[in-house]
């Protein structure tokens, strides 16, 4: 009987040293894949994660008696804990930066199927055979658009000039139904609210794009890069062709621990350079910086870098899910305003000074222009005092508690094409050196107008005209932030 007790107790401790050094193995993996900790860090975490419970293994399989076996026990199961904790926590962040820094290889366009409001068409599949105009001379994709709807209906397809002889076409009914981007029609409804009593949308359907590969890497520990933030006026996939209501280059040096964080105007008035399908965008043509984000990223960085002659090695997209996500994960965040305001939407009263937000009230305070005298360059100063207010509250204590949820919240509203590795070895330079970083924060300017833009060929929109004296101005801050 004796026997059979301490042939159980060595197969309980046995089982335990083996679910303890399986814990210690695939913890250890996963630090060293992904690098994450510096030499230092290491070599303790190996005395106290590795050698401790080897030795504790050891000692519960080897010594005989019940009361020394017996605490190393409780040691390893206290060991086991940990690690598991520990394994869970790590395995979460690292599936987390692979999703996050997956190949982004597609955007989507989403488009609109529009008929007249007191017309008898109801679904998609009333439009049989019927006439639908399009206007390929200011979308290139929407050939590939109308191949993807014929595939739903078989339908007579009508090429128009533009988006105005489009909507005459309907009213006059010589077209049944009309094919428009859904950006495209968001600017019209802007402009005029009478559109939607006038217009209904019967189909609303998503195409795939591919993205061009657009990244310039450098050693992100050591050399001096830049990194696009766009922000996508959309709640939709963070993958759509959208307009940029948030338009921020961030130059970081990790050598002199200097982020210059510069907000470019969304209705900045710039030459394109990129593509808008198959053509070839070289400058010839001008528009607001936010319509660049239609023709995708790669347009709104090759536009961006001609306007500042720098290199923007990697970008970030998010759409308004991810703010609003982002901030309720946070517990909510304090940001400070210069003004007192009433919102753009929500019509909450902001004060001068410091303000609690949640998610909607963050949303609502970096998208609000209209209540200040200089619109737009207000929006900008606002965007960059929330990534602030977020950037602090990351940074503090309290965030280890709300870890799980802040990824789970953030999880498909970010796009990237920076690589995990170099998220990880700027973990790793920020966990050996404890920089403590300086941000400065600097804004292009320009005069107000109203101008033709390559998006909107008939009608003169308001643009702001940049400044040659400000737009040299950050041309050199960020050519010295080397």
């Amino acid at each position: 009987m004796k026997l059979k007790k301490k042939q159980k107790r060595k197969i309980f401790f046995l089982l335990i040293g083996f679910l303890l050094l399986s814990l210690v193995c695939l913890d250890t993996f996963v630090l060293l894949k992904y690098n994450v900790l510096p030499t230092k860090y290491l070599v303790v975490y190996g005395i106290i994660f590795c050698f401790i419970p080897f030795i504790l293994i050891l000692h519960t399989i080897f010594k005989h008696k019940s009361r020394i076996r017996g605490f190393l026990g409780f040691l390893e199961i206290l060991y086991i804990i940990v690690l598991a904790i520990a394994f869970a926590y790590l395995n979460k962040t690292f599936n987390f930066l692979d999703d996050f820094t997956s190949n982004y290889n597609y955007e989507s366009r989403t488009y609109l199927v529009l008929t007249l409001n007191n017309d008898n068409y109801r679904k998609i599949d009333d439009l049989k055979d019927k006439n639908i105009s399009y206007a390929k001379s200011i979308d290139a994709s929407s050939l590939d658009a109308l191949k993807e709807l014929k595939r739903k209906v078989s339908i007579n397809e009508q090429e128009v000039a533009g988006y105005g002889e489009m909507l005459e076409k309907l009213d006059s009914k010589e077209h049944d139904c009309a094919l428009i981007v859904q950006s495209y029609y968001d600017v019209l409804l802007e402009n005029d609210e009478s559109i939607a009593d006038k217009y209904k949308i019967i189909y609303k359907y998503s195409i795939k794009e591919k993205v061009i590969d657009y990244v310039k890497d450098v050693d992100v520990t050591k050399e001096t890069f830049n990194i696009f933030i766009t922000g996508i006026d959309s709640y939709d996939s963070v993958t759509e062709k959208s307009r940029s209501d948030v338009n921020i280059i961030v130059s970081v040096n990790p050598k002199t621990h200097k982020i210059l964080l510069i907000n470019v105007p969304r209705d900045y008035y710039i030459p394109l350079y990129g593509h808008d399908g198959d053509k070839v965008l070289n400058g010839e043509e001008k528009d607001k910086l936010t319509h660049a984000g239609w023709y995708g990223v790669e347009t709104s960085i090759q536009s961006l870098e001609k306007l500042l002659d720098c290199e923007i090695n990697y970008y970030v997209k998010v759409n308004y899910n991810a703010l609003i996500n982002l901030v309720d994960a946070l517990g909510g965040v304090e940001v400070y305003s210069e003004y007192d305001f009433v919102s753009y939407e929500l019509y909450h009263k902001f004060k001068k000074g410091m303000n609690n937000v949640d998610g909607k009230l963050a949303l609502d305070f970096v998208r609000t222009r209209k209540a200040f005298r200089q619109g737009d360059r207000v929006r900008g100063e606002n965007q960059q005092r929330m990534i602030q207010a977020i950037f602090k509250k990351v940074m503090s204590p309290s965030i280890l508690i709300k870890y799980g949820d802040l990824l789970n919240a953030v999880d498909g509203s970010f796009a990237t094409n920076i690589s995990t590795n170099k998220i990880t070895s700027l973990i790793n330079m920020q966990l050996d050196k404890m920089p403590s970083w300086e941000i400065e924060n600097l804004a292009l300017n320009g005069s107000d107008s109203y101008e033709i833009t390559y998006s909107f060929k008939k009608y003169e929109l308001y643009v702001m005209v940049p400044k040659e004296e400000v737009v040299e101005e950050i041309k050199e801050a960020i050519a010295n932030n080397k």
